[in-house]
């Protein structure tokens, strides 16, 4: 673990402790991106953002007990038991998205790396109340989870297919949950049938099956970086998994993996990274779709630190003093994309996360 890694690290602990706070001038902003329809912070302390964050820290954490890093490891449980904390006595347990579900593997994640029966407990219980939700939340008609079911009760989101089979995947290896696993493969299935580009064979945004599943509309711009980065990731835990246990090594879900790994290497720009739209590889760079995209690519062995390298250095080029920068800003919905680039929780924890799954091929 190098000295710019850990003050990456030492960043993502400190965005995790003040992620909840809000300043008066950011709530009035918020008031004012709500009024022209714009998608404002969540009041949701496990929401994808705090989950990215979540999950790079798990990762680090691995590398940090591995290096004798104790320190490091210590900050890192603190700052994950604080948050779990202030879920319970704030905001009393509750999931209210299906994006939760990102924060529920860092809790599989930490849960897994030690024996601690206190902290084991809680990581296991914020797991087990996303997945009670997520067993309830809307589906459309192929029983497919659907995206922000109180704006669409159609519209499938590569990010919400990507996390909740993420979850799923892990959680069934975890807690040995059958019924898990074949509800992220059933989601994974549906979203290959469905939302992904026959001549490319990369994926759209989304898509909606409309007139009670008779029709199906691909949403979206096709690769969107942070997309293509849910879906791998996704595919990826799934993959991981796949043994004798569940009798699909050689499955359709293991090929569509390994060719979209193959076909999303190639698209690595040539200083390294990828563009905020896959395709665009003179684009700009955006460090949350690049760290997403390695580590799903590094996660299910897609492929190996080596032919992911440039990228893994772009990831580093890109920090400023622990800071990761050039990060895509939100987005708001199919296609609405605002070319805005900064230092954001989602690229901080993506950029941790495939940092240390790299770090651990070493």
């Amino acid at each position: 673990m190098t000295e710019k890694e850990k003050l990456i690290i030492k960043e993502g602990i400190s965005e995790l402790k003040t992620i909840m706070d809000v300043s008066a001038r950011q709530r009035a902003k918020d008031i004012v991106k709500s009024a022209l329809g714009r998608s404002v912070r969540t009041k949701d302390p496990m929401f994808w953002p705090a989950g990215m964050l979540m999950l790079g820290l798990a990762e680090a954490r691995k590398c940090a007990v591995r290096d004798g890093e104790d320190v490091i490891v210590s900050e890192i449980d603190d700052a994950v038991l604080g948050h779990i904390r202030l879920w319970k006595e704030k905001y009393n347990k509750n999931i209210s998205y299906i994006d939760d579900a990102l924060a529920g593997v860092a809790c599989i994640r930490l849960y897994e790396q030690t024996e601690d029966e206190k902290f084991r407990s809680k990581m296991r219980g914020a797991a087990d109340r996303i997945y009670q939700y997520l067993l309830g939340a809307a589906r459309d008609p192929e029983e497919t989870i659907v995206y922000n079911a109180d704006r669409s009760t159609c519209n499938v989101f590569a990010d919400g297919i990507g996390q909740t089979s993420m979850f799923l995947a892990a959680y069934a290896k975890a807690f040995g949950d059958a019924d898990a696993r074949k509800l992220a493969k059933s989601q994974l299935k549906n979203f290959l049938k469905h939302g992904t580009d026959e001549r490319s064979g990369l994926i759209y945004h989304g898509y909606a099956l409309i007139d009670d599943g008779a029709v199906c509309e691909k949403r979206g711009v096709l690769s969107w970086g942070r997309a293509a980065g849910w879906l791998v990731m996704g595919l990826s835990e799934y993959v991981k998994h796949s043994d004798s246990r569940f009798e699909d090594n050689a499955s359709t879900l293991v090929r569509w993996y390994r060719e979209l790994s193959k076909a999303l290497l190639t698209y690595q720009k040539p200083e390294g990274g990828y563009a905020w739209q896959v395709q665009a590889i003179d684009g700009h760079l955006d460090t949350s779709a690049t760290g997403m995209i390695v580590y799903g690519l590094l996660n299910g062995g897609g492929a190996g630190a080596g032919e992911v390298e440039a990228s893994l250095k772009a990831l580093l080029n890109s920090a400023d003093g622990g800071r990761v920068m050039s990060a895509l800003s939100s987005c708001d919905d199919f296609g609405v994309h605002y070319q805005t680039y900064g230092n954001y929780p989602w690229g901080q924890g993506a950029a941790m996360a495939a940092l240390a799954l790299a770090g651990k091929e070493e």
